[in-house]
């Protein structure tokens, strides 16, 4: 089992409660992929204590990380893009299943970043963050951004 980011350390009690709803323990999930390494989306890490962390190379990951970049394959029809701009070590994961979904920490924060083509209101470049969109957004069936729902974005004609 991979998860993708754990949320703020005060959520912890919800991350539990959700985990339980799927039903799955903590201990089976294998592999965490921190987007980046801020605490909104690292900060439930220490509930799985048995995962293998991973996190972008310029990350200053934590012990039992394995430090990953650009085309790193997770699992099956699961990789890594680097999408910075929001921060320079921001990851997106790409999952090919059914149709194409990217889950993608704050390179696109919240469908109104879409919806406006804007870049996340937190970046340290402006175009770099708006280059990690269209990349995302180019081949992305489904958005799950990091702070909202998961959308559909219209592909360009």
């Amino acid at each position: 089992m991979i998860i993708v980011d754990t949320g703020s350390p005060g959520r912890m009690g919800l991350l539990r409660e959700r985990i339980k709803e799927v039903p799955l323990a903590a201990e089976a999930v294998q592999r965490v992929v921190n987007t980046h390494l801020h605490a909104d989306h690292c900060g439930g890490n220490d509930l799985f204590t048995e995962a293998m962390f991973l996190a972008h190379a310029l990350e200053d990951a934590p012990p039992k990380s394995i430090k990953v970049g650009g085309g790193f394959r997770i699992s099956d029809g699961i990789t890594v893009l680097e999408t910075p701009g929001h921060t320079l070590d921001s990851i997106t994961v790409l999952v090919e299943s059914d149709r194409k979904y990217a889950i993608c920490g704050d390179a696109i924060p919240t469908k109104a970043n879409y919806d406006s083509n804007a870049p996340p209101a937190i970046h340290i470049d402006r175009r770099m963050a708006m280059e990690s969109m269209e990349k995302i957004l180019e081949w992305a069936d489904v958005v799950i951004p990091g702070h909202d729902n998961p959308f559909e974005p219209v592909r360009k004609k």
